[in-house]
């Protein structure tokens, strides 16, 4: 598998990922008090997934330009 290709397949995750967060949100607006609490705990712990998961596309599609900074997170 090339880098390009990872790269790809981590944008995929991060859309489904994307995907089951808006649709926790809407969960969240018509849920109880204690499982909205839950369902927002849940919401974060995936915002940092997804935050992560587009992070690391990133690295992987520029990973050889020259001209792409490293991004210092994610330094080998």
């Amino acid at each position: 598998m090339t880098l390009l290709r990872m790269a790809a397949s981590y944008r995929q995750s991060g859309d489904l990922i994307r995907l089951r967060i808006i649709a926790l949100r809407e969960a969240a607006k018509t849920a109880s008090p204690e499982e909205r609490s839950c369902l927002e705990q849940r919401i974060r712990d995936l915002n940092v997934l997804y935050r992560e998961t587009r992070e690391i596309a990133l690295v992987l599609e520029r990973y050889y330009d020259r001209r792409y900074h490293n991004n210092e997170r994610y330094t080998l």
